[in-house]
């Protein structure tokens, strides 16, 4: 009877273990994100000729691939977050690619980003403040260097 007892908590103390490590964030699986986005900025009619592929940056692979929709469209689903990707352009008859956006590294927090705008030839509006604060922060310091002397 004592050697039923001592089984049965056994098997309890085990299985509540289990089920705590099965549910811990720590081992939980994340679930997967979404990258999607409009190409009509570089592609040209017939937005068909073009292909969009997604490509990890960690290993340089080609992860998926498809054709823009009639409107210019893509939407890669089951993307793995935590993971850093380069969006392409590609050009089907011509077998190159057009340019790459990115990187895009999809989080807990922000598990799909559904506004990629592919448009490689003009310098995004982040750009140009980046640009505008180095060139202020460089004012500052010649200044703060003549004042010095």
């Amino acid at each position: 009877m004592r050697l039923r007892m001592t089984t049965r908590r056994v098997i309890a103390v085990a299985l509540a273990a289990a089920v705590s490590v099965a549910t811990s964030p720590v081992y939980a699986q994340q679930a997967p994100g979404t990258l999607a986005g409009k190409a009509t900025d570089e592609a040209r009619q017939p937005y068909t000729d073009y292909a969009v592929q997604v490509r990890d940056v960690a290993t340089g692979q080609v992860l998926q691939t498809q054709q823009l929709s009639l409107q210019g469209l893509f939407s890669f689903s089951k993307m793995a977050q935590a993971r850093p990707y380069l969006i392409e352009l590609y050009h089907q008859k011509e077998r190159r690619v057009i340019c790459t956006e990115g990187p895009y590294t999809l989080t807990e927090k922000a598990p799909s980003k559904l506004d990629v705008n592919i448009n490689c030839g003009k310098m995004p509006a982040a750009f140009w403040l980046l640009l505008a604060g180095a060139g202020a922060a460089a004012a500052v310091a010649v200044g703060t260097r003549s004042n010095s002397r």
